[in-house]
């Protein structure tokens, strides 16, 4: 009894260190690293190669949102700020038309943002420029990663509306450190992907489907576990942290029917199509 009192008392002195970054920093560069493998020969050579730059610029998206204003709304969309019978399928121009200009970008842009980096990786296909090319493909698979992330399709992002605080990156972060291997299988060949606005509208719609199911497991979990069951105390380098245990990120993995793990699969998949269309529109050039 005495020790279970300490542990609680623990778990109220030591702040809840989460990473907020989107899928966090490791599912972001394996995304990026597993996707090469799905991509068809001869470009999975070129991607092989650079393999170390794609998963260490995966995380470049997320480093400058702190040093630009405007990169902050390329990682998501409220979908639930609009009727999606009038706005799903829409390109960006025929959003601004229809929607205020500060509007859109005050509730996420990531579904038209997707186009805008894909074009850039194909112009820098088309040109031959090996470090645009690395960059901008590492760039892309970040900001379709996000797209398949249900939190980054709803204003209850973080759980902060429902009470449920923390819960983006015990999601996104927390289980795919924990799944790790798990999440390593090859998942087919990459496809031509022709119309990538309407696949980023795919992305961002399969993700938001999930949210209702997401919050509400989570939710029900956590009000049958005791805190000491819930938490647990890992070392981060220098630093003790408070996180959720491995024992209640497994438990909600199974309650979520394995979606956590679908949904990284569905992202690694999307990025090798996107990059594999890029490379095919830009004229297939020879890399190696």
């Amino acid at each position: 009894m005495k020790s279970t009192i300490l542990f609680l008392l623990a778990l109220l002195l030591i702040p809840m260190i989460l990473f907020s970054a989107p899928w966090g920093f490791f599912a972001h560069k394996k995304i990026n690293q597993l996707a090469i493998y799905s991509v068809p020969t001869p470009f999975n050579i070129f991607l092989k190669k650079h393999s170390l730059l794609l998963q260490e610029y995966a995380v470049l998206p997320d480093e400058r949102r702190y040093i630009m204003e405007e990169e902050a709304q390329r990682h998501y969309i409220d979908l639930d700020h609009y009727d999606l019978t009038k706005i799903k399928f829409l390109n960006l121009k025929e959003a601004e038309s229809k929607y205020n200009k500060d509007s859109l970008s005050a509730h996420g842009i990531v579904v038209w943002h997707i186009p805008i980096a894909y074009e850039k990786l194909k112009f820098a296909l088309a040109e031959k420029n090996i470090e645009k090319i690395i960059k901008y493909a590492a760039e892309l698979g970040h900001y379709v990663a996000d797209a398949h992330v249900p939190l980054h399709t709803t204003s209850n992002y973080d759980g902060q509306k429902t009470g449920q605080t923390g819960i983006h990156s015990f999601w996104e972060s927390r289980i795919p450190e924990i799944l790790n291997q798990d999440l390593e299988e090859w998942l087919g060949q990459a496809k031509y992907i022709s119309n990538v606005q309407q696949e980023a509208w795919e992305y961002v719609l399969g993700s938001n489907v999930l949210v209702n199911k997401l919050l509400e497991s989570e939710k029900k979990l956590s009000n049958n576990t005791a805190a000491s069951k819930k938490y647990t105390f890992e070392q981060k380098g220098k630093t003790l942290i408070k996180t959720y245990s491995k024992e209640y990120s497994l438990a909600y993995h199974k309650l979520l029917n394995r979606s956590i793990e679908n949904r990284f699969s569905a992202a690694v998949l999307a990025v090798s199509s996107l990059w594999y269309s890029a490379w095919l529109e830009a004229g297939q050039p020879n890399l190696n």
